[in-house]
């Protein structure tokens, strides 16, 4: 007998308008957990397409990767603003005898314009390759029921999946501040997907499940690794991760830098019910290259709550990195602060339905740059920046 093939289906306009107390609890849940589809495979046997579509309307007062001391604002419509835009396609096969295969093809878009991945190919010195089409994720694996799951592929890092299922602002890399600190502008190398993957997932036991994966080099040299731990049970949870990038030589350029990194972040949440507390701390190692060694540390803290409020939730978030270490002087006009950086954004996310809703923002990014020449030494910028914006998943 062939295995069943289907498809999802929109719900129906009745279960659509169910009372706001369960459409909003239900849509708040998909909204933080739904992040995780990174790593998830089809529910059942079958096959499933899924995505997401987010544009935000605003006036930002600086690129995703930090203001700097010559930024002014733009008036403009970005293809995501809580969420990256996506679409893809996943399944999975009962083997029988708790044994099942799996696979995940997805591809980033940009609905402003049409067109595919998060960005053009942009030219030396930032060296940022144009998005493939199914750099979000592209892998095969088995699981089985007792033993856990592995993946082969291009698979979501443990560290991005770690931020994005832990934080008031889930997957937003435009608007949250932890991902913005942590990955847009930031010295950490890895990007939010590694290719070449090899990734194991336990099951889960007693609340408890890890994951470990490795990015293989293909004889290149470099190579990436990393570790993720993570604990459920009622209200409480928690995770750590850690992570180490080989970039040397530029094996996995993702157009930040060529040095190589460390980093691990430790995090932690408690629902109240009445609002819902989330607690980062982590750390960056720029360890940069063989033939230019750094040793340059960054701390990163996050604080972000959500609040319900009416049908939908308040959100707000504060996150910041910093070093203590001397960094080398860059010109006034580089983004992110290559000293501190410091993101604060209060929003109301308006639940629809389970699958819609609108939002509002404002967000105050501050940065403390080293400059070129260095006199004064630290130049700081800020600048506040306004998005409304709706978002759809099917």
């Amino acid at each position: 007998m062939k295995p069943r093939t289907s498809f999802t289906t929109c719900p129906s306009l009745t279960q659509a308008r169910r009372p706001w107390t369960r459409t909003v609890g239900a849509a708040a849940v998909l909204s933080t957990a739904s992040f995780a589809i990174h790593a998830q495979p089809a529910a059942g046997p079958g096959l499933q397409l899924y995505g997401l579509v987010d544009a935000a309307l605003g006036r930002f007062a600086s690129p995703a990767g930090g203001v700097n001391a010559q930024d002014r604002a733009v008036t403009k419509l970005d293809g995501g603003g809580m969420s990256t835009s996506h679409w893809g396609v996943r399944g999975a096969e009962d083997l029988g005898d708790g044994l099942s295969a799996q696979f995940e093809l997805s591809s980033f878009v940009r609905n402003d314009s049409g067109a595919a991945g998060r960005s053009d190919a942009l030219p030396a010195p930032v060296n940022v390759a144009a998005d493939p089409v199914f750099s979000r994720a592209a892998w095969v694996g088995v699981s089985h029921r007792d033993w856990g799951r592995v993946r082969l592929g291009n698979v979501t890092s443990l560290l991005f999946l770690n931020s994005i299922t832990s934080n008031a602002f889930g997957d937003s890399t435009v608007l949250g501040p932890l991902n913005l600190v942590t990955f847009i502008g930031s010295p950490l190398t890895g990007g939010t997907a590694w290719a070449n993957s090899v990734v194991y997932d336990s099951p889960g036991f007693a609340g408890f499940n890890a994951s470990v994966a490795h990015s293989i080099s293909e004889g290149q040299g470099g190579g990436n690794s990393a570790a993720r731990w993570a604990y459920a049970h009622g209200p409480w949870a928690a995770s750590l991760v850690w992570q180490s990038v080989k970039k040397n030589p530029g094996t996995f350029a993702d157009g930040t830098s060529p040095n190589d990194t460390r980093a691990w972040q430790l995090a932690a949440s408690y629902d109240f019910e009445v609002i819902k507390l989330f607690a980062h701390l982590g750390r960056i190692d720029n360890l940069g290259t063989a033939v230019a060694p750094l040793n340059v540390s960054y701390r990163v803290w996050d604080l972000s709550a959500a609040v319900p409020v009416g049908a939908g939730r308040v959100l707000a978030g504060y996150a910041a990195r910093r070093t203590s270490d001397t960094v080398g002087p860059v010109p006034a006009t580089v983004a992110g602060g290559n000293v501190e950086r410091k993101v604060f954004t209060l929003g109301y996310d308006y639940f629809l339905s389970k699958r819609t809703d609108l939002y509002a923002t404002v967000m105050r990014d501050s940065t403390l740059t080293r400059t070129l020449p260095a006199s004064p030494a630290l130049v700081s910028a800020r600048g506040t920046s306004f998005a409304v914006g709706v978002r759809h998943r099917f």
